[in-house]
Parts: structure tokens; sequence; C-alpha cells
């Protein structure tokens, strides 16, 4: 049974912008800042509590970067991060204290420089290149993850690969995980998906798969790189330049390939509210909104619902800097019988000014701060 989920209190991290012992808090920069699996030790009696009852923590593979979605091997743990030894430790003290475990899983792509890509090169002798799209079977050119031209993009059409991505997971699962998150689900075949979702659940029944399922700034020209369900959904993508294409329609194509997503569209409706200068307490309009948006799933459908996330502007930017405002979506969060995930630093009234969506390079580091622990005051209602 998965009802362990339905009402899951998530407190969501990055283990390299959260405790690192530090005394004065590393500038974000695109670099390691000293964050690692044992500071999240430390911390699960602050975690506690606050009130969540699970733990998402980004991926802890070694990556080139530090917040771990450029995967170099998927053997290993990142050394800044620690061991396999630490993060079963994690696990059993995290169990023990009551919460759970959400492994943050990335099987979409991997860094250029990670040994399986590089046997794959022509100019290495091409060993398993069917695991990735080479347009040209002269040359090494490669597709890479949404153009970004350093993440060649993992072929899981090819049963070959769909079996070491699920190998992969079962680690985590056999580990004791309890719930996976799925990276950049929309690129991925959903025939992989359920595959990988019903391998893990064979492992313990009780195990969730839900996917980060969002097609912001993704244009009809990359649409070969994703994976919708039927036809219709593919065309109304690609006439998205003539007619807004809708993030609703595109997370209930994921009903009856995962157990649920994160929820996109309920964050969309509470922004347009906020945006258009209306609160939330109180707002039957705001209401009869959501209540129709929940009425468009199956009730067993697990609908994450969260304020921002690591590749969205803070939620306190969203109502400019007005903490009371940010009370109120978080009561009505919790009156929701609904998962919630709340992003590190939230409690600290994080913001970021400007937009991460300005276009400058790197502007995900204005919401990626690294926690400051010597301000333990929480000025929040949780």
């Amino acid at each position: 049974m998965k009802n362990w989920f339905d009402n899951c209190r998530i407190y969501h991290l990055l283990i390299d912008r959260f405790n690192g012992g530090w005394q004065v808090p590393p500038a974000s920069k695109n670099v390691f800042c000293g964050g690692n699996l044992q500071g999240v030790i430390e911390k699960l009696d602050y975690i506690k509590g606050l009130g969540f009852t699970a733990i998402m923590l980004s991926p802890i593979f070694k990556s080139q970067n530090y917040h771990g979605y450029h995967t170099l091997n998927f053997d290993e743990v990142d050394p800044h991060f620690g061991t396999w030894e630490d993060y079963k430790r994690l696990l059993d003290l995290a169990h023990g204290k009551g919460l759970r475990i959400i492994c943050d899983f990335v099987p979409n792509h991997c860094w250029y420089q990670a040994p399986i890509f590089e046997e794959s090169l022509l100019s290495n002798g091409g060993k398993h290149r069917d695991w990735f799209f080479y347009p040209k079977d002269d040359s090494d050119e490669f597709v890479s993850f949404l153009g970004f031209g350093d993440l060649p993009k993992f072929n899981l059409m090819n049963p070959e690969v769909v079996r070491f991505m699920i190998d992969k997971a079962e680690r985590f699962a056999r580990m004791g995980v309890d719930a996976f998150r799925i990276d950049h689900a929309l690129g991925q075949p959903h025939s992989f998906l359920q595959s990988l979702r019903q391998s893990l659940q064979a492992i313990r029944s009780d195990i969730v798969v839900f996917g980060e399922v969002w097609a912001f700034g993704i244009g009809p020209q990359l649409a070969g790189q994703l994976y919708f369900k039927t036809e219709s959904r593919l065309n109304e993508f690609l006439e998205q330049d003539t007619k807004p294409f809708s993030q609703e329609a595109l997370q209930t194509d994921y009903v009856g390939t995962l157990d649920g997503v994160l929820d996109f569209a309920f964050r969309d409706i509470l922004l347009e509210e906020i945006h258009a200068g209306r609160r939330i307490k109180g707002n039957l309009t705001l209401r009869h909104k959501i209540e129709d948006h929940f009425a468009k799933y199956p009730a067993d459908f697990k609908l994450i619902l969260f304020l921002d996330n690591h590749d969205t502007d803070r939620f306190m930017f969203d109502c400019h800097n007005d903490a009371t405002l940010l009370q109120e979506a978080i009561d009505l969060a919790r009156e929701l019988p609904r998962p919630f995930s709340f992003l590190y630093g939230t409690e600290q009234l994080m913001s970021n000014n400007p937009s991460i969506f300005n276009a400058e390079p790197y502007a995900d580091l204005r919401v990626r701060n690294c926690m400051d622990w010597s301000r333990q005051h929480i000025e929040l209602k949780l």
C-alpha cells in the first residue's frame, strides 16, 4: 500500500547546499560548496522538528556538477557527498526517526565525459553506440539533452539501456529508498517508465514513483526528444506557437504510467492568482479552480503540490517578499489532501532577485543558496 505518501510532507534539499559544517555559508557559485550526506544526517532532527515526514535528496551519483544532474558514473556516490555507507546510514537513521527518503533519479542523460558515453564514440571504438543517439553513422555528433551540448541523451528504447537503468534504480530500492522522483520524465518513453515502476514495486510494493513532467521553455523544435502517449498530444505540443500548450493535459498523460507527478499545474493556478494581486486565504475562486484541477485525475493518482523548486523562482520572489502571502500558500497546501514538497531554505524566507528566467548563465544559482545555519529562527508555521 502507498497510503504513506498521500499526505506526505517532503523537505526537498540539494545536498551540496544544505549543510557542510560551514560557519559562514559559501556564496552560491557553480562549484561544489561542501554540503554532504553527513551534513544531512546531522540535521535529521531539525527536519523532523519542522513537521516533515520525508526528505527528497538531490542525485548522489558521481557528477560533474554540484547539483548532481550531470552524471559521470552510475555506480559511485560522488566523493564530495560521501560513500554508499554514508547513504545507507542516512537511510537507516532517517527511517529510525520516522522519516522517508526520496531518491532523485536521472536516467535521461549523462555528462559527455562519462566513461559509459566516451566508449560509444567512434574514435574510442564505438562500444554500445546504440545506447545513445547518433544521427550519422560516420560521425561522433550526438543528440544532446534539450540542446545542452555536454549532456548526451540515452536511448531508452534500447532494452540494454532500460535494463542498465533499472538495475541502478533497484540498488536504491534494495537499500530502503521509499520513493523516486524521475528527472525529466517527459524525455523518457512511457514503456521505460512503466517498466521502471513495475520493477521497483516488485521489490517493495509501497515504493512510489513520480515524475517531473514539465514542458516550460521546450519549443516544438525539440519535440523529437519527448515522448507523448498519443499523437494528438504531440500535435498539440507542435502547435504551441499558435495555441498555448496545456501543462494540465501533459500531466494527465502520465496516469497509468507513473504513480503521480509533481504538480506544476497547481503551481500555475496559484501564481495566476498571486500575479493578479489576489490573496490566497479566503479566495473561493482559487479553491474552485483547484477542485476542478484535481477532478481531472483519478483519486489514486499522486499530485505532489509545491510552491517552488530548484528550477523555478523562489515563491518569496513571486509574492514580492510578502511572508504573510507565503504563509497563506503553505496553509492552503497543508489543508489539501495531497503530498506537499517544500524547498529547503523557505523556512528562512529565502528569495531571489531578479528572476532566474532572465537568460543569464547559471541564473538558477540565485535559488540555490547555501543554508545559513546562524539563522535558526523559524518565521513560518509549517
